[in-house]
């Protein structure tokens, strides 16, 4: 399992016979610490060494970068899982010492002492545990990879957000062909009072036009939109003046596009707050 998690991670190739035969490779340290307690292999130096037997057995060779970066995973998901078991037994036990350079358990907790029981459903579960984790760090990182400063401009005031360039989004007003862009309340509460972003509706802002103040009225437009399952939608949008996104290439500026109102946050982290329209990417410096 562990070997499986290293290769999730690292994105090694390999087989199942070859990760068995890492695992059994894996295995051997057991009767090798209790037959030859005095052998080299015992040692710190010598447990390096079965472990890169080990990731070598278990994973093709493709070049010592490689090579290393799986052996130092296999290690922290090691360290991980196996940190995650210990925590947990000393969380149920009531007293640990050291004596004579061992770890010693004293009866008192439902994990005390460590068993086969407590390993078999530890171990599983730290596994699982370990992966899930690992698997959010990821999708957290490729979030963050992705994010830009943004500036909008509107009506000599300015609002800073991080943007997120939103592959899936191609909406483009068919009228005046302007990218359409999203923002969520932080964004805009940056520019309306909540009265006045509450207002923002589809139905009431075709009731009620005319209680908008004029500044806004001016920059309504409604787009129409087709989402997953559902025609013949209105989105509704305000024409600022310009949207600027900050990217390690230089700023990127888009002139009077559409930016969308959502009553909600973009997602639950709150990792950004707008959605960038993937055609300004490529538009170059300025469009």
């Amino acid at each position: 399992m562990i070997l499986s998690l290293t290769q999730g991670i690292t994105r090694a190739k390999s087989s199942k016979t070859r990760m068995m035969a890492g695992a059994f490779v894996a295995s051997a340290i057991v009767p090798i610490t209790i037959y030859m307690p005095d052998s080299w292999l015992v040692s710190s130096v010598g447990k390096i060494v079965f472990s890169m037997l080990i990731i070598w057995v278990a994973f093709s060779y493709t070049s010592l970068r490689a090579f290393f970066a799986r052996w130092i995973s296999f290690y922290f998901i090691t360290f991980a899982i196996g940190g995650t078991m210990m925590g947990v037994h000393y969380f149920l036990a009531t007293e640990i010492s050291l004596q004579g350079g061992s770890v010693v358990t004293f009866s008192g907790g439902y994990g005390d002492p460590v068993s086969w029981l407590f390993v078999i459903i530890g171990f599983p579960s730290s596994y699982f545990f370990t992966k899930w984790r690992l698997n959010q760090v990821s999708v957290h990182r490729m979030k963050l990879e992705d994010l830009y400063e943004v500036t909008i401009e509107w009506n000599g005031r300015l609002a800073h957000c991080k943007g997120l360039v939103d592959s899936g989004n191609q909406l483009i007003d068919p009228i005046s062909r302007k990218m359409v862009f999203l923002a969520d309340p932080f964004v805009w509460e940056q520019f309306l009072s909540k009265e006045d972003l509450d207002c923002l509706e589809v139905e009431k802002v075709i009731s009620s036009m005319d209680e908008l103040p004029e500044e806004i009225q001016s920059s309504i437009r409604l787009v129409p939109y087709q989402a997953a399952g559902v025609n013949g939608q209105l989105l509704l949008t305000l024409l600022v003046d310009k949207i600027t996104v900050k990217t390690d290439a230089g700023n990127l500026e888009m002139k009077h596009p559409l930016l969308g109102v959502q009553h909600q946050d973009l997602n639950h982290d709150r990792l950004y707050q707008m959605l960038i329209h993937p055609q300004m990417m490529v538009k170059g410096k300025s469009a």
